[in-house]
């Protein structure tokens, strides 16, 4: 995750442009909630959010009355999410920090990690020591929700998508290849971005990220190899829609849930 300061530097400008259609973070809240619902005995009262991007899910959550801290290695995806707080006068706590080693002095009720977050933890022992870190910032019994993506439902490289957005003040292409690899079940995203106003190019840039896949069974195995009781696994479907489905051989996204011992 060395690179993690690059990945979102030029990027964390156009983030909520891009996704803001892509994602629907009212839903990815409501399910949260029906998640702990389901869960936990209650209704957990502090929430940590991992890999908290520009803060669109801790803002929510923070509008619905959690106490909530996001957390971040991009610093200037953090300066957006701050930014959106303060004017929303929402009290919400946002830290740079890497989540596989980060230490906070306290515990929560609950810690999410949402879209692909997770998958920028590279390596087995990376993934175990996440987990073990964020077991150590949980409260007895409190739970872990945190989305993968699977192996079985990558497509082969290369493969080719793009994003097209006219707004008020400019334009905005970005265009992908990712390409996967099975041995190594990493997938490398290369980004080309092109802004424009009216007839000009006012932007061009590229990122590349590189994110691990996961299979079912392997992320079953860390959870209880870091001290976690697997309380469930779930397929997102199409459009990001999350429920309490099966987990399919062709679902790319899946949401797991943990819980500490009590």
């Amino acid at each position: 995750m060395s690179e993690r300061r690059g990945r979102y530097a030029r990027f964390a400008k156009y983030y909520d442009f891009i996704y803001e259609d892509l994602l629907d973070y009212d839903a990815d809240v409501r399910y949260l909630e029906a998640v702990f619902r389901r869960f936990l005995p209650g209704k957990p009262r502090t929430i940590l959010d991992l890999g908290c991007g520009t803060g669109n899910h801790a803002i929510r959550l923070a509008r619905r009355g959690y106490e909530v801290t996001g957390l971040d290695r991009s610093r200037d995806q953090l300066a957006i999410a701050i930014r959106k707080a303060r004017a929303a006068h929402l009290p919400v706590r946002f830290v740079a920090g890497d989540m596989r080693s980060f230490r906070l002095g306290e515990r929560f009720g609950a810690t999410i990690c949402m879209f692909g977050a997770f998958g920028y933890v590279r390596s087995i022992p990376a993934a175990l020591q996440t987990l073990r870190t964020v077991r150590n910032h949980l409260a007895p019994g409190g739970l872990f929700g945190f989305e993968f993506w699977q192996s079985s439902a990558a497509r082969p490289a290369p493969y080719l998508a793009w994003f097209h957005k006219a707004g008020t003040e400019f334009e905005l292409v970005r265009l992908d290849t990712a390409r996967y690899e099975p041995r190594t079940r990493l997938l490398p995203i290369d980004f080309q971005f092109f802004v424009f106003k009216g007839q000009r190019v006012v932007d061009r840039f590229a990122e590349t990220h590189t994110v691990r896949t996961f299979h079912t069974e392997e992320v079953r195995r860390l959870l209880g190899r870091s001290g976690f009781r697997v309380a469930g696994m779930f397929g997102i479907g199409a459009r990001s829609k999350k429920g309490f489905g099966r987990v399919r051989k062709d679902s790319f996204r899946v949401f797991a849930v943990g819980r500490s011992a009590p």
